[in-house]
């Protein structure tokens, strides 16, 4: 990633990546909530007997035919929106405070730059951290898009508190380990081809400065890794916490979705991720960039 000539110190490098990546996670949540939306109502969807949509066009019409624009896609905005500006903030403070520690564990010099499979491992490190933060925010985020399909209005904190009701604070993090999994392997894609691509258009040139273009297709390109590895796991990982019910094991739901739609069913949605994903990532990359290069620490 590139490195702006700023001091560096483990305690600037952590306030800078906190700052960095809350204002960039909160205003990429922006521009994807409405394609997230319609992703997990389509693994809902691919989840039940009969499936509610034909595809994704069809989520969408349906569900702009039922709310609008708004209440059809940004509803319940402004929890996701603050769990991003958490996730992202956790995501890059890891994956930058892991490569810290190996360059102070081996004596380098904290501007020094690591392998590319250091970085892949430090790429991991920081999904398994930031797997602890999310899996609550994921947990509501879906039950309140699927809850909105039917009649019955509901709210975030009303979700909050029939799910501690079900089954204490514990129960915030149902699907900590699908999430888990999906962050490490994800997250070391996401960061992988994010630097490899940097690496390729740098050519080895260590103070590059790289134009916005190449900043953006290399985040494109992350967005493309993280999605593509690890979407089946992602699809799991919905159905089991939109289950209020508890009635279904993870590879119990694994086996609903291979034995009612074969390989592809993990798969459901996967062209709408895709459509948000590319530009959203582009697009958290760029202003992570730029906000870290504007930063006057």
């Amino acid at each position: 990633m590139s490195r702006p000539k700023k001091s560096r110190s483990v305690a600037i490098d952590a306030a800078r990546e906190i700052t960095t990546g809350s204002l960039a996670g909160g205003l990429s949540k922006v521009f994807e909530f409405p394609f997230d939306t319609i992703k997990v109502r389509m693994q809902y969807s691919q989840s039940l007997p009969k499936p509610l949509f034909e595809s994704s066009l069809d989520c969408i019409v349906r569900s702009y035919k039922k709310d609008g624009f708004l209440k059809g896609f940004y509803r319940g905005l402004v929890p996701p929106m603050f769990g991003a500006a958490m996730e992202i903030s956790t995501l890059f403070f890891s994956y930058n405070m892991a490569q810290d520690f190996i360059k102070l564990s081996r004596g380098s010099n904290l501007a020094d730059d690591l392998s590319l499979p250091e970085k892949l491992l430090c790429g991991a490190w920081g999904g398994v951290c930031t797997s602890f933060v999310l899996t609550p925010v994921e947990l509501l985020k879906c039950r309140f898009q699927v809850e909105t399909l039917g009649s019955k209005k509901t709210s975030v904190p009303q979700i909050v508190r029939s799910v501690i009701k079900e089954a204490g604070v514990r129960g915030l993090w149902k699907g900590e380990i699908t999430t888990l999994i999906r962050e490490a392997g994800g997250s070391m894609a996401w960061f992988g081809n994010y630097e490899a691509l940097l690496a390729y258009y740098s050519k080895g040139e260590r103070d590059y400065q790289y134009k916005a273009w190449q900043l953006m297709s290399a985040g494109a390109l992350a967005g493309v890794g993280y999605h593509c590895l690890m979407f089946p796991v992602d699809t799991v990982k919905s159905i089991y916490q939109i289950d209020e019910l508890g009635s279904k094991s993870l590879m119990g739901i694994a086996a609903q979705i291979y034995r009612d739609k074969g390989v592809f069913g993990f798969y459901s949605g996967l062209g709408v991720t895709l459509c948000k994903s590319i530009p959203a990532s582009a697009i958290l990359f760029l202003s992570y960039e730029w906000i870290k290069k504007s930063l006057p620490f």
